[in-house]
């Protein structure tokens, strides 16, 4: 039997692949990729914004409503504000990041991008993402749909995730290292 995590990841998959294919048929697979992406971007800059969206306390018809009048605001489209309609009404609204970034690797896929996860202690500057996205594109020879994650517990440093590939230069990464290296010596 699969575990709660392993459903999790299957039914976001899903709902990016239903939503993909529809948007595909409908011809507007990169207005509902940038109407996604902006709403991504919308929800990570207000913290209160996304503890609403995954609060279960918080009634669906208010979720409704909020979607509602944001979709207006940002001019979505109407497949994808029925798409926040499903997940709303299915109660996987809680999972709406997870499916965006599905959606987005699917994007990816189809103009042969990969996907890289970017885990930073504190926000990343414009710049320095570049930077970094032009040193992947030089190392792996391919264009690179970015994923960035805030993470203090790293302290200061990177993690960078492309595939199973895993670089690890976070500083909690270092002091756990010299941690088992000062293990050994004791």
């Amino acid at each position: 039997m699969a575990n709660a995590s392993t459903r999790q990841i299957a039914s976001v998959d899903r709902y990016a692949n239903a939503l993909f294919q529809l948007a595909k048929e409908a011809k507007v697979l990169e207005t509902v990729s940038s109407e996604l992406l902006n709403l991504k971007k919308i929800l990570n800059e207000d913290d209160t914004l996304l503890s609403m969206v995954k609060n279960p306390s918080i009634s669906k018809s208010n979720k409704f409503n909020f979607f509602n009048s944001l979709s207006e605001k940002i001019e979505m489209s109407k497949l994808a504000k029925n798409f926040i309609g499903v997940i709303i009404n299915k109660n996987r609204i809680n999972y709406l990041m997870d499916i965006i970034n599905s959606f987005e690797k699917l994007m990816s896929g189809l103009k042969g991008e990969m996907s890289a996860t970017i885990t930073s202690a504190k926000v990343l500057k414009e710049e320095e993402l570049k930077h970094i996205k032009d040193k992947l594109k030089d190392k792996f020879s391919s264009e690179f749909n970015i994923n960035t994650i805030v993470d203090e517990t790293l302290i200061g440093g990177l993690k960078i995730q492309v595939g199973s590939q895993m670089i690890d230069s976070s500083i909690k990464n270092q002091l756990q290292t010299l941690k088992e290296k000062m293990k050994e010596v004791a």
